[in-house]
């Protein structure tokens, strides 16, 4: 592996072709280079089957491709630290070996494979602009995540089980890009387990989305045994890993 064939991107149009390609593992690079507005600085070699792009305004940074047979070009990575989204493996075992991993989150991905057909789970009700005060609560991955939840209330589609005028379980759409719609922020309250609310909730987004044409996806923890049971309970099929991670200084 060398560092030379990783050179700065210029035809986007090119690399959004490549990326389309196989769309269901770069989803989330597509839409954090092409889906949010945001200008990064993009590297990837000749054929981009190695693709980094680095946020210089959050310091942060995303990998797309097979790297197993490049070298990650460090230097040109934030050398004080970074937040790496949704991290391959090959990427992450050349940071953990480059840089101080403060913290890091691996997961499962799982698609859905169909849609789940009519059923009692289409009746259920949606999140509104102003739950995102309350599910912020329940959702500790980011500082201050109520204004984030509401923009994903507002711009995609989300379930809930409401009583009494409170969800109290619930399953939204991180994004929509390209036919597939990354399922999260899902959560039951302690008290309405076991009364099978999340797996009506997440029949009912599946279905929503599908309705549309895309395709469901999910990244869980490793560690989160009862969200991976359910959704393999569901026919969800595990087709990846990636790991989202707190990088620090180099080493």
């Amino acid at each position: 592996m060398g560092y030379n064939d990783i050179e700065s991107v210029k035809d986007l149009d090119d690399l959004a072709r490549t990326l389309k390609k196989n769309i269901l593992h770069n989803a989330a690079f597509y839409h954090r280079v092409f889906g949010i507005g945001a200008e990064p600085d993009i590297y990837a070699d000749k054929e981009l089957e190695a693709v980094m792009a680095v946020f210089e305004e959050d310091a942060s940074a995303i990998f797309a491709g097979d790297w197993s047979g490049h070298a990650i070009p460090v230097d040109r990575l934030p050398r004080d630290g970074f937040f790496v989204h949704a991290c391959p493996k090959e990427a992450l075992e050349q940071l953990i070996s480059a840089f101080d991993i403060k913290d890091s989150w691996p997961c499962w991905m799982y698609m859905a494979l169909a849609n789940f057909g009519p059923g009692p789970w289409d009746d259920l009700d949606h999140l509104v602009p102003d739950d995102a005060a309350f599910i912020a609560n329940y959702w500790n991955l980011i500082d201050d995540p109520e204004d984030i939840l509401k923009e994903k209330i507002i711009k995609y589609d989300s379930v809930c089980v409401r009583i009494d005028g409170r969800p109290v379980s619930w399953v939204g759409v991180h994004f929509e890009i390209e036919g597939i719609a990354e399922l999260g922020f899902a959560h039951t309250l302690e008290e309405h387990r076991r009364k099978g609310y999340s797996a009506m909730c997440t029949k009912a987004l599946v279905n929503k989305v599908n309705g549309h044409g895309s395709r469901a996806l999910v990244h869980m923890f490793k560690d989160n045994n009862a969200s991976i049971g359910l959704s393999e309970s569901l026919g969800f099929k595990r087709i990846g890993e990636a790991t989202w991670a707190q990088i620090g200084k180099r080493l």
